[in-house]
């Protein structure tokens, strides 16, 4: 009996040490904290544009290549890139002004950052200009087109060997004709558009190269005895000018110009512009 109960204090005694044992290993395995919910970084502000007057969208054109830009009897600029930089404007929330320059000097005008905020002046983007200068996306077709007297029966380029072409000076009208013209031919640049067409009238010139819906504007009047002729000798588009350093107007005059262009006001400017010619 003794022997029984003393092996029983031994199997009692054994059992809380297990226990005691299993209770500090319990303790010894804690729990790790619950991860906290790591939040979604913000998203970043679009960034803003700037502009040369606060309130006002500025754009620089040369406003002597009709129906785009021309001043009219009152000294006003207008046509289809004055009527469409109003519309960008509104759709900005901004006001809207129009800078005459020559053709020429538009891209480093707008460089500066002091001159004008955009081009709108029938401007074709090219790979050249668009490393100095970004371009919107397009929002016209266009291509070269001969102009030639009434009188006179040339067709195409090769048939003008040995003469003069006038061309308006910078523009990609002047670079076709270089490197597309005979090698006997004289290429003669003007500053603007009209002046190459009053040479062609007077005899000074024997064609003009020029984008075809300028080019359809001007012969259109009767007066000037003139004509177009052959296909179109190039496939080109326009693009608004804006600076490398804005993008986000860039980007800005994108999305106004889908909108102008979903909601029929694109379509109405057209007719407005050229359903005459």
């Amino acid at each position: 009996m003794a022997k029984s109960r003393k092996w029983l204090a031994l199997m009692v005694a054994f059992a809380l040490a297990l226990s005691a044992f299993a209770l500090v290993g319990c303790g010894a395995d804690e729990e790790e904290p619950a991860e906290e919910p790591t939040e979604e970084p913000a998203e970043e502000p679009a960034a803003e544009f700037t502009l040369i007057t606060p309130g006002v969208l500025t754009a620089g054109g040369e406003a002597t290549y009709p129906p785009f830009e021309l001043i009219n009897e009152d000294g006003v600029s207008e046509g289809f890139d004055v009527d469409l930089g109003m519309e960008i404007a509104k759709e900005l929330g901004l006001e809207y002004e129009f800078k005459h320059y020559n053709f020429d000097g538009l891209i480093v005008g707008l460089q500066t950052g002091s001159e004008f905020d955009i081009i709108t002046s029938a401007m074709t983007i090219k790979p050249e200009r668009a490393l100095e200068i970004d371009f919107s996306d397009p929002y016209f077709d266009a291509g070269q087109i001969l102009a030639i007297r009434n009188e006179d029966s040339y067709v195409t380029l090769a048939d003008l060997a040995g003469k003069k072409i006038g061309v308006q000076s910078g523009t990609t009208g002047e670079a076709y004709a270089r490197e597309n013209a005979p090698a006997d031919t004289t290429i003669v640049p003007f500053e603007n558009v009209l002046q190459a067409f009053q040479a062609l009238q007077s005899g000074d010139v024997d064609g003009v190269v020029n984008d075809l819906p300028i080019s359809e504007a001007i012969v259109a009047d009767p007066a000037r005895e003139l004509k177009l002729v052959g296909d179109i000798m190039s496939s080109e588009q326009y693009g608004i000018g804006v600076n490398k350093d804005n993008a986000a107007l860039r980007d800005a005059i994108n999305d106004a110009l889908a909108k102008i262009k979903a909601d029929g006001r694109y379509d109405a400017m057209i007719e407005k512009w050229f359903a005459a010619e």
